[in-house]
């Protein structure tokens, strides 16, 4: 037998009385019998009842509902609504209030246990469901994937808010609007329509809402109690640094793989001005640059100008009568490298000779071996701008020049020495057979 605890709230004592009586024989303990709507609420606080049963019509300001309306404000308790009355304006009152149960007077024992016996179950299951709910909300709000839920046509009907925010979005304002409208990539159409039919997919997609994202997306196909197909519950993994670092491993292995032929081709017997060319085109292609123009010292002077074909074609340069902007001089001065992705604004910028295209963008890095300045080399126009990878690239393969231009210098310096010793040796030659005719 339960021993639920029970607040009586009846304004004919004798009634009170009775009802205490029977449920005490019931088994039920009874916390306390009052007979105003004000008291009601009072010993509800006080005694913490499991279950109320309110008389709808009591003597004084406040009736039963009035007191029900108050007591739900305060706590959460379920209350029996006990009544002579059964008219629909009562009814309609009553209802609004939420209540567990209604009994007419008069009624038996059994009725009173079964409303009792019901409205505590009910009320526990209400119970277990508000904790669920709440346990649901909190798992949205801390994950990290967007969790989700649309319709046959697409249509968001739930959405977790947690992770939303870290991509502009509030919950409330993506609900009731598509999944290609809300997230921009037309796969989801086909991917929809895929889950609709039964099948489970997983995709991968791209979202740039203002920098750019990675997503890996699991749909399921979502059904009703019956087994239809209703809609579909899906999950955005947002996998941007994985895919990142991804992308990133495999570009530094295509940029040691591209400096590691570079290497072993400027081993062969090339001229200066070979080198010069096969550094342009390299560093133009690996910095994904419009334009790259290199040059190397001789005599002490950055004299020597390499351009690839889109400098020749579009920036109209004349090589013999190029002149050293202030960039040029700072880093042949400085021996470091600059990137500007708004050169205009720098005070060493000097501009563009006339008919030369507008810089938009550029990175200029020194050739140096062991502190000598061998040359320069520079990139720009690059879709989007530079950033400090592209620095370090650029870098990378200056010191690459800078090794390859004094291998070639120090060669021909040594094929020089050996041409004139060859020289003075048949010149020594020749006298001393002149010598040994004269003799003779």
């Amino acid at each position: 037998m339960s021993r639920a605890k029970v607040m009586v709230v009846e304004d004919e004592s004798i009634v009170a009385i009775d009802i205490s009586q029977r449920l005490q024989s019931l088994g039920y303990e009874v916390t306390a019998t009052v007979s105003s709507g004000e008291k009601a609420v009072e010993m509800a606080e006080k005694t913490r009842p499991d279950i109320i049963l309110m008389d709808i019509v009591l003597k004084g300001e406040m009736d039963g509902i009035e007191a029900a309306e108050e007591i739900n404000k305060r706590m959460k308790v379920p209350i029996v609504y006990i009544t002579a009355y059964s008219d629909e304006e009562t009814l309609r009152r009553a209802k609004v209030t939420g209540p567990f149960g209604y009994i007419i007077k008069p009624f038996e024992d059994r009725e009173l246990h079964s409303v009792i016996e019901v409205a505590l179950y009910k009320h526990e299951l209400e119970r277990r469901l508000a904790e669920n709910d709440e346990l649901f909300r909190a798992i949205l709000s801390s994950v990290q994937d967007i969790l989700f839920t649309a319709d046959s046509e697409g249509l968001l009907t739930m959405v977790s808010p947690g992770p939303l925010a870290g991509y502009g979005l509030e919950a409330d304002d993506v609900l009731g609007k598509g999944l290609v409208e809300v997230f921009g990539d037309e796969v989801h159409h086909e991917m929809i329509g895929r889950a609709l039919k039964g099948e489970a997919v997983t995709y991968e997609w791209t979202w740039a809402p203002h920098d750019k994202f990675y997503f890996e997306t699991t749909l399921s196909p979502l059904r009703d109690f019956e087994g239809n197909i209703t809609g579909v519950v899906g999950i955005h993994r947002d996998v941007t640094e994985k895919e990142t670092a991804r992308r990133a491993l495999e570009r530094e292995t295509l940029i040691n793989r591209e400096l590691a032929d570079l290497s072993k081709q400027l081993l062969a017997s090339m001229s200066l001005e070979e080198i010069s060319d096969s550094i342009t085109r390299k560093a133009e292609a690996l910095t994904e640059s419009r334009y790259c123009l290199a040059g190397f010292i001789e005599s002490g002077t950055l004299k020597n100008y390499t351009l690839t074909e889109n400098v020749r074609r579009e920036c109209h340069l004349d090589t013999d009568s190029l002149k050293l902007g202030g960039l040029i001089e700072w880093i042949m001065r400085e021996k470091e490298g600059i990137l500007l992705n708004d050169p205009s604004s720098d005070p060493r910028y000097s501009g563009v000779p006339e008919d030369h295209v507008e810089i938009s963008n550029l990175i200029a890095v020194p050739a140096v071996l062991r502190d000598e300045l061998v040359g320069i080399l520079m990139v720009s126009g690059k879709e989007g701008g530079y950033d400090e990878g592209d620095l370090e690239l650029l870098q990378r393969l200056a010191d690459i020049y800078a090794l390859a231009i004094h291998r070639k210098m120090e060669e021909d310096r040594l094929k020089a020495s050996e041409e004139r010793n060859r020289a003075l040796v048949e010149k020594f030659l020749k006298i001393v057979t002149e010598v040994l005719e004269e003799i003779k």
